[in-house]
């Protein structure tokens, strides 16, 4: 009897084949990526800069309104501890660390909402804010060439007005009264705001209030808008752009936010939007609210984000690979967007310019 040859696999068989070879190389290069990336952090410099991060809010352990630069500064390698390393309140409201006499290396004015407690039916601030000496000090420190990255509440209550236009000069931009925020539930909105409120508050599921203020000196009359599910497209208001240098995208933002109109000689890196039907331009319309309106204002060498961009809480897992924050602004879904987007690169930014 003569020997038969066996013949090729089936077409299944191979198919199998094929992709578990395809599978073996991905993993296989993922771990080498991962593996050359590392090595790569591992031998950049580290950075032993004078960073002057000012937060005066901070309620609790978690120094939430600033804890993001710790993971932020360890992947560019800059010496920082974020539970020391820092001028505000603790998280008992007593003052922490001393207001600088010389210039730092880098300045992150982070927040200055202030810590409240409850007394006699009303709140009581029981945390400083930023002065206006200090204001002037960061202008002089920014003239001289220091990077700075600010946030929207620095020019609101409890800000001096006078410290607040301190701060607008220098970072190139004017606040308009309104400040926002998107609610998961408008029933949830705090009882100070719907005070303000003319009429009875029988607003019911998600929505955005934009409540007018004073703002660095400038007094106005209290007013609200109410933006309910059916005045948008979209729920949550959009940043569309990104931090100089980076690459431009969409993502959504979910915090408090103000509306602010850039100096002439301010360059607008991103944008807000409120997405809205007709009724709900029609509401912004009537109090002569824009739906679009300046985020990031990049002035020299100073970066200003009209939103709470440092209460998120993305966790940066892969900080320390080197160029995994580019990677995963192209990856990532639009829960975590914002940080890869606006955030990490803008502070990314401020520190190249010491470099």
């Amino acid at each position: 009897m003569s020997a038969h040859s066996a013949g090729p696999p089936p077409l299944a068989a191979r198919i199998v084949m094929w992709v578990s070879r395809i599978m073996l190389v991905s993993m296989a290069s993922i771990v080498v990526a991962s593996i050359v990336t590392r090595i790569a952090w591992e031998l950049k410099p580290r950075h032993d800069y004078d960073v002057l991060v000012f937060d005066q809010t901070v309620s609790s352990d978690s120094y939430a309104e600033h804890a993001i630069l710790g993971q932020l500064f360890d992947y560019h390698k800059v010496e920082y501890d974020y539970k020391t390393d820092y001028y505000g309140t603790n998280p008992d409201g007593g003052p922490h660390g001393l207001w600088p006499t010389e210039a730092p290396d880098i300045i992150v004015l982070a927040d200055a909402y202030g810590v409240y407690v409850e007394e006699n039916l009303s709140a009581k601030l029981i945390s400083d804010y930023l002065t206006l000496p200090q204001a002037v000090d960061v202008r002089g420190w920014v003239d001289d060439g220091v990077p700075a990255y600010a946030e929207f509440a620095m020019v609101y209550n409890p800000t001096p007005g006078s410290a607040g236009s301190v701060i607008e000069d220098t970072f190139g931009f004017v606040s308009t009264p309104w400040v926002f925020r998107f609610w998961d539930n408008l029933t949830d909105v705090s009882p100070n705001i719907k005070k303000v409120y003319i009429g009875e508050w029988d607003f019911e599921g998600p929505g955005i209030v934009l409540v007018s203020g004073p703002v660095a000196g400038r007094v106005v009359e209290p007013e609200i808008v109410v933006l309910t599910e059916d005045d948008l497209l979209e729920l949550l208001p959009r940043v569309h752009g990104g931090a100089p240098g980076a690459i431009r995208g969409t993502a959504m933002f979910d915090g408090w936010a103000s509306i602010v109109e850039a100096a002439p000689d301010a360059t607008v890196d991103a944008e807000f939007e409120l997405l809205v039907t007709d009724t709900g331009a029609t509401k912004l319309a009537e109090k002569e609210i824009p739906a679009t309106f300046p985020a990031l204002i990049r002035r020299n060498n100073t970066l200003y984000f009209a939103g709470n961009g440092m209460a998120d809480e993305t966790p940066f897992r892969l900080r320390h690979l080197y160029g995994s924050a580019t990677f995963t602004r192209l990856v990532t879904g639009q829960e975590f967007r914002f940080f890869y987007t606006v955030l990490e690169p803008s502070i990314g930014w401020l520190i190249s310019q010491v470099e």
